[in-house]
């Protein structure tokens, strides 16, 4: 079961939105290992962030999240996040399919 997660983290400034998403596209690179199978970065405003990902299984999805944590952790980001997750019911692919 693959599953859908979306992010939306708020930042205190403008200089903190552009450096997380400056350092978490790098990041995310590491993640292929986990299942990830799609990232997207939306900017919402000029200091929020949603952050859409499809991740093959829920324990990949659940690796995700662990190694998330720690890599904020480990920056010292100041952010407010809220997160959903969901079972993917349907999808309509970038190809025209679905599946």
């Amino acid at each position: 079961m693959a599953v859908a997660r979306t992010n939306i983290i708020n930042f205190f400034s403008e200089e903190d939105f552009d450096k997380y998403f400056a350092l978490h596209k790098e990041f995310v690179k590491t993640l292929n290992d986990c299942g990830l199978l799609e990232a997207t970065y939306v900017r919402a405003s000029s200091t929020s962030l949603l952050y859409f990902s499809l991740v093959k299984t829920e324990a990949g999805a659940e690796e995700i999240l662990r190694r998330a944590n720690k890599w904020r952790k480990k920056y010292d980001f100041k952010v407010e996040v809220i997160t959903f997750d969901g079972e993917v019911l349907y999808e309509h692919g970038k190809d025209g399919k679905s599946s």
